[in-house]
């Protein structure tokens, strides 16, 4: 097996096919190596939801497999990743919080969930979950919207 496949083995089927099939590709600036990162992440926060669980750092793609209704281009990289913020204000302002059925939350994110892909400028962080990695213990809600419950 080479390097490549045991690589691309790590990540969930709809990453690692894409992947495989030459769909998508992973930028030059993807970091596999890097120190625990604190984020912000926007997630669905209800009555009857009002914790952070796996079902939160779901990629676009993963999300619209589930929903065809929710938007996705499999040809873009990013659609395979978990969005997160290391600004929450960048977050407020890309995800137009505050949000009904939405709130915040914080956590760090550890090389061991999965690399990152960081643009410094908007302090969005890509992040390419390895399968079976559910990264909700590291994050708490931190804020939310008020009529969310």
């Amino acid at each position: 097996m080479n390097m490549e496949t045991e690589c691309y083995n790590k990540f969930p089927k709809v990453l690692r096919d894409a992947l495989r099939n030459e769909k998508v590709m992973f930028p030059q600036t993807l970091r596999w190596e890097y120190e625990d990162m604190a984020v912000y992440r926007g997630i669905r926060y209800t009555k009857q939801k009002s914790f952070v669980d796996k079902s939160d750092f779901c990629s676009n793609i993963e999300r619209h497999l589930a929903n065809s209704m929710v938007p996705a281009d499999d040809h873009d990289i990013g659609s395979y990743s978990c969005s997160c913020f290391m600004d929450i204000d960048q977050l407020r302002l890309i995800a137009n919080f505050p949000r009904k059925n939405y709130a915040i939350a914080k956590g760090m994110i550890k090389k061991e969930f999965g690399p990152i892909d960081v643009n410094d400028e908007t302090s969005h962080v890509h992040l390419f979950l390895y399968e079976n990695v559910d990264p909700s213990g590291e994050f708490e809600v931190i804020e939310k919207w008020e009529q969310n419950g």
